[in-house]
């Protein structure tokens, strides 16, 4: 797959991610305001296993993008312009 394929699917999941982070911090508000019920507990239990599956995936995109970045180091590097005449002029 081509960098351009994956880059709408790669979209897409990230604003997934996003979202959910905003429904986590929605879910804290029960607690703040004491709401005691079970299914809140359950609630912030589901939070944490999504965030922290979220934090998992951009540590491997992270990862990704450093490797990416220095495999593009270690490629083909353009050398030092060739000098020119006029260059030899000026310095004397």
């Amino acid at each position: 797959m081509t960098p351009k394929q994956e880059e709408p699917r790669e979209k897409r999941h990230k604003l997934i991610e996003d979202i959910f982070i905003l429904l986590c911090i929605a879910s804290l508000w029960p607690v703040v305001l004491g709401w005691t019920e079970p299914i809140y507990q359950y609630l912030l239990y589901v939070a944490l296993a999504g965030l922290i599956f979220i934090f998992v995936r951009r540590i491997r995109r992270f990862h990704d993008a450093r490797n990416a970045l220095r495999d593009a180091e270690d490629g083909p590097q353009i050398g030092p312009a060739p000098k020119r005449e006029e260059d030899d002029l000026s310095q004397n």
